[in-house]
């Protein structure tokens, strides 16, 4: 059963860290809590798109809430592998009570956070699993293979034929490949023509970069499914500046983001596959405290999804308002 670190080490390694918490935290991200509580850091993939700002607000809730010292940070972007490696080791020099992680990189990251368990840190992963490793206390998140595998679903209840542009994330990025591999599945299944399958780095200017070069090369695409919102929103930037409407399109995203939402108010996204973003940052929290407390907790635990269209959009959007206070 893990012990809490007594509250003179804890004064002693603040004081030590003082600096390097500056670091972690500062220009991306800030504390959700700040006291004597138990302190988990949360170090996300970035803190610079919309999806990832809703994690960070339900993890700073969770602070609030429980009273726990709870500090953010994340990259600059989601490629930016080294600086979140840089952000762990930074919380790991700090001694945290527990560390929640968002890996831009299996294989990359596990190295450091095998230096948190080393140092009897409690590693919780978040979003973003890495399979194989036995490391991590729980994995909070989507099932991505079954979020893309409803992608699939919705667009073949939309449309029986058409060619379809699937737009990967990051590389290697096991979330968003699954999100694509299930989708993919279910299309071709369909019968539905892949004619383009690209990586957008989950960044919108990308997405529409790679979008603008697949309507160019494929004329005939009907069919968007980006494994983020992101993506897919410049998706729609590229098909508009090809002269086409996007509400003459089937384009899917997922995550569930403020902007995504606007955009099928709007008539131009047909749906995202909402991730319960918020309920990871909390979850993400209060699991954490429940290890520091030395109790036994679940080694997955799925947030689940929710489909927006325009059916649910404008009590969708509520929701997220509600959640960004």
């Amino acid at each position: 059963m893990r012990q809490l670190r007594s509250r003179a080490a804890r004064v002693g390694a603040l004081a030590v860290a003082a600096s390097l918490l500056l670091t972690a935290c500062g220009g991306n991200g800030g504390g959700g809590s700040e006291g004597d509580g138990p302190r988990v850091a949360v170090v996300l993939k970035t803190l610079t798109s919309p999806y990832w700002l809703q994690v960070k607000g339900g993890a700073e809730q969770a602070g609030k809430d429980t009273g726990a010292d709870v500090t953010l940070a994340g990259a600059t972007q989601e490629t930016a592998v080294q600086e979140q490696i840089d952000k762990v080791r930074a919380a790991i020099t700090q001694q945290v009570d527990a560390l929640v992680v968002a890996p831009t990189q299996a294989e990359q990251l596990q190295p450091v956070l095998e230096e948190a368990k080393s140092a009897d840190i409690p590693v919780l992963l978040v979003d973003t699993n890495i399979e194989g490793w036995d490391g991590a206390e729980t994995f909070i998140g989507t099932d991505n293979r079954s979020a893309g595998e409803q992608a699939g679903e919705f667009i073949t209840e939309q449309t029986s034929e058409g060619s379809a542009l699937l737009i990967r994330g990051v590389p290697g990025n096991p979330s968003t490949d699954d999100r694509i591999d299930g989708a993919k599945e279910v299309l071709e299944e369909a019968g539905i023509d892949i004619a383009a399958e690209l990586s957008a780095n989950s960044d919108r200017a990308e997405g529409r970069s790679v979008t603008a070069d697949a309507l160019q090369a494929n004329p005939d695409i009907s069919i968007i499914f980006a494994a983020n919102d992101d993506m897919a929103l410049g998706a729609i930037e590229a098909v508009k500046a090809a002269g086409l409407n996007p509400a003459d399109m089937t384009i899917v995203g997922v995550d569930g983001t403020s902007d995504a939402v606007e955009s099928i108010q709007n008539g131009e996204l047909t749906a995202s596959i909402a991730q319960n973003a918020y309920d990871m940052g909390v979850t993400s929290v209060e699991e954490a405290l429940k290890v520091i407390d030395g109790e036994t907790i679940e080694k997955r635990i799925d947030t689940g999804v929710t489909l927006v269209t325009a059916d649910n959009a404008e009590e969708y959007a509520q929701q997220l308002a509600d959640q960004e206070g």
